[in-house]
């Protein structure tokens, strides 16, 4: 008798538990985000703005309020809730003749990459080429130091890729102007 008690207890436990469980369900899915079709209040009251992007970007991400937003390819402007952004990074893609890929990422902008979403204009965001290359030459004693640097428009670092690998480091070739000298030096990374 006693183990037929347990069972009794045990199986109104589980019904109940199921019960509540499927009340917990409805009210949940009623007072979900689409309602019969119609979007809630909340949702209706959110102020949103466009963002227009230049044709050849492919991929970018930027950070706001409204959490974190990437936005693909494509040559109308995207809706975004209303807000502050700051650009986490922005991609660009080519194919040579050869048939390699060829990536710059933008990237690291700081303050220079912040940009605001509202609904009386539309946000267009001014990345991507053309890149600015620099090279600095740093002499000490007999040594020189040459530093390679890759920018954007904002300032922002740039990382070149081919078929997603660094290519290779370019070379130096020097020679004076009586061509008695003409020497080709091969730089490393690093």
């Amino acid at each position: 008798m006693r183990n037929n008690n347990y069972i009794a207890i045990a199986v109104g436990i589980c019904v109940f538990g199921v019960f509540a469980i499927l009340v917990a369900l409805s009210s949940v899915t009623s007072n979900g985000p689409d309602v019969g079709g119609e979007k809630p209040a909340a949702a209706l009251d959110k102020v949103y703005g466009s963002v227009r992007l230049p044709e050849a970007i492919s991929r970018f991400q930027a950070d706001g309020a409204n959490g974190l937003i990437t936005i693909e390819p494509g040559k109308q402007a995207k809706q975004l809730p209303a807000g502050r952004y700051r650009i986490r990074f922005w991609k660009t893609e080519r194919k040579d003749e050869e048939g390699n890929t060829w990536v710059l990422t933008g990237q690291r902008l700081g303050n220079r990459g912040v940009f605001d979403v509202n609904d009386t204009a539309v946000a267009d965001l001014d990345i991507g080429e053309p890149v600015i290359c620099t090279l600095t030459v740093r002499k000490e004693q007999a040594t020189h130091y040459f530093r390679h640097v890759l920018q954007g428009r904002l300032g922002e670092e740039i990382e070149l890729t081919r078929n997603g690998m660094r290519p290779q480091p370019p070379k130096l070739h020097t020679k004076n102007k009586d061509g008695a000298y003409e020497h080709t030096f091969s730089f490393e990374y690093g």
